[in-house]
């Protein structure tokens, strides 16, 4: 074999295992997410509100769930080039832009969540002030709708990754579609409780290792 010819057989093997390897990444990060996480009752002061706002869990578990979707957007550009030549390769395309765009936005309302609440439960008095405080801060109009609309980029990057799958004719139609589902409930998951959002967490995670999978099994 020539060295071109090796270069030219090594390169899809080489792209398809750091897209599986990104895929089961972003699942597993999003899904360590709610896992991690602290919870206690949002509703009314108390200790244990204030110790979860100000534990160190706090900050590991939003990192991963931010982590987690910041991966998506490599894992679908290496889902593109393994789609090249293929009628799902431009859909693929918007897939990777509209996660880029997504993960950005959802980011900047992370970055409050993670360090303002941190630091607004260790630094300042509790009771009901710091529910009052926190509800302001998660609650600002720019900061939601970038939130928003990030979370929206992202379920539409879900639904475009699934309908390049489809297309494309490489794998199986339905590869993404579990996938799509968890990015699209990816916003109204989180009015859920504790049970709802690690169940939504594997659900994602789930989705992400079936496209992984798929990827891994198909042969140069």
């Amino acid at each position: 074999m020539s060295a071109a010819t090796h270069t030219a057989t090594s390169t899809p093997s080489r792209t398809r295992t750091w897209t599986v390897t990104a895929f089961v990444a972003s699942g597993t990060l999003f899904a360590l997410f709610p896992i991690l996480r602290p919870w206690a009752d949002e509703t009314t002061p108390s200790a244990d509100l204030v110790a979860a706002f100000g534990s160190g869990r706090w900050i590991l578990a939003h990192l991963c769930g931010i982590a987690g979707l910041t991966l998506l957007a490599p894992a679908l550009l290496g889902l593109r080039s393994l789609l090249a030549g293929t009628a799902g390769a431009v859909v693929a395309g918007w897939a990777v832009g509209t996660a880029w765009a997504g993960a950005a936005f959802a980011g900047l309302y992370f970055g409050a969540e993670i360090f303002g609440i941190h630091v607004l439960a260790t630094e300042t008095p509790g009771g009901q002030a710091l529910l009052d405080v926190v509800t302001t801060l998660r609650e600002q109009p720019v900061a939601v709708t970038l939130f928003g609309v990030g979370l929206l980029l992202l379920a539409a990057a879900g639904v475009l990754a699934a309908v390049a799958i489809a297309r494309s004719g490489r794998y199986p139609r339905a590869s993404g579609v579990l996938l799509a589902v968890a990015l699209v409930l990816v916003l109204p998951q989180f009015w859920g409780g504790p049970a709802l959002r690690i169940g939504h967490g594997l659900l994602y995670a789930a989705g992400c290792g079936v496209v992984a999978y798929v990827l891994s099994r198909r042969r140069s």
